[in-house]
């Protein structure tokens, strides 16, 4: 059982031997919002999808990974799988009005945060190439970027302890600030020839997170402070798929997941229903997170719902409800 709230990016080892990536900030009283990371091998034959055709060991049992962590299709598998054969991972969510895969706080036997790990590596010193990499990748970018060695954490197999040949890289920034600064810090570091950035496609040229470093990939992510939860209750109620095009007039939040853009004019593209009193866009998937600007127009198909937190109300666009044919995308201004 976790001893303090968990957030975004902290990874979970269950009593069953699953592994989880806790999801967003909002999550019930006694679970958490997650999606799966790892499934013992013995009980991969539960869940009707691909498996990749590698192995990893957690605490002495073969784990495998799915082939697709998330999309529409895996998705409703993977509850399908729960439902039949761990139900107590399910939680029907009457707000989105569809099943939510959870992890039960009762449920939780290990939590592995990617602050701690890194305290950790820092205190005892790397264990292996992969560690010393990751130190010095980012003893670099507080240098350049001049934000703490505190507010970095280890993702991924470093902080799990499933690294193999090949591992990559995998890097939180607490804090918005930190996360600005520390992307400018990657370019100055790529300037004076320390890392590349990768711009293979359009995505990776606008988010520039991600490079090589001592010819190994890394990424590096934003990750909320703890004074920038809002822990507001919040009631939803979902209204319908939409397809809009917004202009994007605030982005402050947009390296978080899930990303939240704020906008405004929102104009219908199907014309199915009135979106002009739109003022969120919000991403729950990872790969639209610090796309659009502030002044550049977005794209979006999600589905539209109102939010109420206290004496306010509105609407947002949410794209990742885990329906087919969702997609933001983002016009240059």
């Amino acid at each position: 059982m976790a001893d303090s709230p968990l957030r975004d990016g902290d990874a979970v080892l269950t009593t069953h031997g699953f592994i989880f990536y806790v999801f967003g900030y909002e999550h019930p009283a006694d679970r958490y919002h997650g999606f799966l990371k790892y499934v013992p091998r013995d009980e991969s034959e539960s869940f009707e999808i691909e498996w990749l055709d590698l192995g990893w060991r957690m605490e002495g049992r073969d784990i495998v990974r799915p082939l697709e962590l998330y999309s529409p299709g895996s998705y409703s598998k993977m509850v399908k799988g729960f439902r039949e054969h761990f139900p107590e991972y399910l939680y029907y969510s009457k707000q989105l009005d569809r099943w939510m895969i959870t992890v039960p706080r009762d449920h939780i036997k290990r939590v592995f945060r990617p602050s701690k790990r890194l305290k950790e590596i820092i205190e005892k010193g790397a264990s292996n190439s992969l560690e010393e990499e990751a130190l010095s990748l980012i003893q670099k970018l507080a240098e350049t970027s001049g934000v703490s060695t505190d507010y970095f954490g280890v993702h991924g197999s470093i902080s799990l302890g499933t690294s193999r040949e090949g591992s990559d890289i995998d890097l939180s920034v607490y804090g918005a600030s930190n996360f600005r600064l520390v992307k400018r810090g990657l370019r100055e570091a790529e300037e004076a020839g320390l890392l590349s950035l990768k711009r293979g496609d359009r995505a990776e040229r606008r988010r520039l997170n991600s490079g090589v470093y001592s010819g190994r990939d890394f990424v590096v992510n934003a990750t909320r402070l703890t004074s920038e939860i809002d822990e507001r209750p919040r009631s939803y109620r979902p209204i319908g798929l939409v397809e809009a095009e917004c202009l994007c007039v605030r982005d402050d939040e947009a390296m978080f997941r899930p990303a939240v853009y704020g906008v405004q004019g929102c104009t219908s593209l199907d014309g199915a229903v009135d979106v002009g009193d739109v003022s969120e866009v919000v991403s729950m998937i990872g790969s639209y997170r610090d796309l659009a600007a502030k002044g550049e127009r977005i794209r979006v198909r999600g589905f539209l719902e109102e939010v109420a937190q206290g004496d306010e109300s509105w609407l947002r666009v949410v794209v990742g409800s885990g329906r087919a044919g969702e997609y933001l995308d983002w016009r240059e201004a």
